[in-house]
């Protein structure tokens, strides 16, 4: 999830598989943003207990902190936690990330050559995939969403 910010995740939830969702309420939703990062689409061994000196608590814990480390351990310990790459997630904000881009754009310099000139050396698309984008709606929920709404 990289750089993505954490109120552009909260209106992607919904799109999220259900492991990363309990992932999201073990250990909140930045180490779980960063977990994804780092580990997305891999297995990862979680240690029987949370001793400090432990191989894979200390890789753990260099990635989420030491306290959401040992959540992890308590949850999921003695296992291997898939972590999630929240593909489906990322690409709704990758596109609504193009939509707002094209809006302004188009905004400041009146005509739709931002597909060509700006949109497409960005975010490393066609010029077609971007207008595939371009028609179709939203799937992010809207800003307004109370919190509870999510799960």
């Amino acid at each position: 999830m990289g750089k993505v910010r954490e109120d552009a995740i909260l209106r992607a939830q919904h799109l999220l598989p259900e492991n990363a969702r309990e992932l999201v309420r073990l250990i909140s939703l930045p180490m779980t943003m960063k977990l994804v990062d780092l580990l997305g689409g891999t297995h990862f061994p979680i240690p029987k207990t949370a001793r400090q000196e432990g191989q894979y608590f200390s890789a753990l814990a260099e990635v989420v902190g030491v306290d959401a480390a040992r959540t992890l351990t308590k949850h999921y310990g003695n296992t291997r936690l898939y972590v999630p790459k929240c593909a489906a997630a990322l690409r709704a904000l990758r596109d609504a990330e193009i939509r707002a881009d094209y809006d302004r754009h188009c905004r400041e310099l009146g005509h739709n050559a931002t597909v060509n000139n700006i949109l497409v050396p960005k975010f490393k698309l066609c010029d077609r995939r971007i207008e595939e984008i371009l028609s179709k709606a939203d799937e992010l929920l809207p800003d307004n969403v109370p919190q509870g709404q999510l799960f």
